[in-house]
């Protein structure tokens, strides 16, 4: 059976090794995305100072025990002179390959939009790599739309 729910200080460790298999994921479309070796206390370390503001959600996703997923979802302020003050960010969402396709990053951005919705947030932007097609399409099939294309340029 699959449980959504909020990540426990306990399992820090544990989601920091999904992190890190997201980041590994990622890095595989741009290396931009390679970690450092202590990236995984580093993640620990912020999580649980993170976990004490009140707009900011780690969620994750067990099965039979075993944690398969994680979403990290946050509140973040627009620049003053913008109309829309507040939106919502989902900034990191994973769920090992094993457990994909069987409705777990659905369930856990469920979670994320209750969370936001339950702060009256009225919309919600996330970044996803342009090369990570089944991503894109995921998103897509959830309401997303693409806004911009953020570029870089390695000077």
């Amino acid at each position: 059976m699959l449980i959504i729910r909020e990540a426990r200080e306990e399992e820090l460790l544990k989601v920091s090794e999904l992190w890190g298999d997201f980041m590994a994921y990622n890095a595989a479309f741009n290396d931009s995305f390679k970690i450092k070796k202590r990236a995984g206390s580093i993640f620990v370390k912020e999580m649980k100072e993170r976990k004490q503001n009140p707009d900011c959600r780690l969620a994750v996703a067990e099965q039979d025990g075993k944690l398969i997923g994680f979403c990290y979802s946050y509140i973040s302020l627009k620049p003053v002179y913008f109309k829309l003050e507040k939106f919502g960010f989902i900034g990191d969402l994973f769920v090992r390959q094993e457990y994909r396709r069987r409705g777990t990053g659905t369930s856990l951005v469920e979670d994320s939009l209750k969370f936001f919705r339950q702060r009256k947030i009225k919309q919600i932007e996330l970044l996803v790599s342009v090369k990570n097609a089944d991503a894109i399409r995921f998103w897509e099939t959830l309401g997303f739309e693409q806004l911009l294309t953020w570029m870089y340029n390695r000077a």
